[in-house]
């Protein structure tokens, strides 16, 4: 009777050797599909915030012919109505360059510094950097902020299209096989800068 129950404890930790690692393999599974996909969310967010700021840029500079640099507080209205659009002092939540114009060489940097505006919330260049690149690669971007390309951003008429690509890793990536090519993108109407209508 006494060897009988030695050998019945001996097959419980037996089962447990197997189950265990199969439970905590699952587990760690379900945390990286919940990083690898509130990863995207958070991309998915900071460019939806990005493309409506980047619309308001041509009726700001062409119809209310706001400058940054000779702003001083005077125009309650606009105030009121945009504060966070078009009295910022950051040049990276607001352009009164004309980006938008075409064959810009503005338009990709622009379209990047916003889009790190509203990812990381604002900063230093240097801060702001070093954050949005800490946490792209927590959320699993190969190469973190250098790994994002908005290379297929565009302007058609008063149309904007941006686009990113990047590399997403999942969160235990093992020998390397676990990465996808990812692509967000969002088109938006430009405020017409003649007209001043969406």
């Amino acid at each position: 009777m006494f060897r009988f129950k030695k050998n019945e404890h001996g097959a419980v930790s037996l089962e447990a050797c197997i189950v265990l690692p199969i439970f905590i393999f699952v587990l760690m599974f379900f945390y990286g599909l919940m990083v690898f996909f509130s990863g995207h969310q958070l991309l998915s967010h900071s460019l939806i915030q990005s493309a409506e700021s980047l619309s308001l840029d041509p009726y700001a500079t062409e119809q209310l012919k706001i400058s940054w640099d000779e702003m001083e507080g005077g125009e309650d209205l606009v105030q009121a109505m945009y504060a966070d659009a078009f009295t910022s002092q950051d040049p990276y939540f607001s352009s009164n360059e004309k980006w938008y114009a075409e064959n810009s060489d503005l338009l990709i940097p622009t379209v990047r510094s916003r889009f790190l505006a509203y990812f990381v919330g604002s900063g230093t260049s240097s801060e702001m950097e070093k954050a949005a690149d800490e946490r792209l690669k927590t959320i699993g971007v190969q190469g973190g902020l250098d790994g994002l390309d908005f290379s297929g951003t565009k302007i058609e008429g008063n149309t904007l299209t941006i686009v990113i690509k990047y590399k997403q890793e999942f969160v235990f990536n093992f020998q390397g096989l676990a990465a996808f090519d990812r692509q967000q993108s969002i088109t938006i109407t430009l405020w017409d800068a003649v007209e001043g209508t969406n």
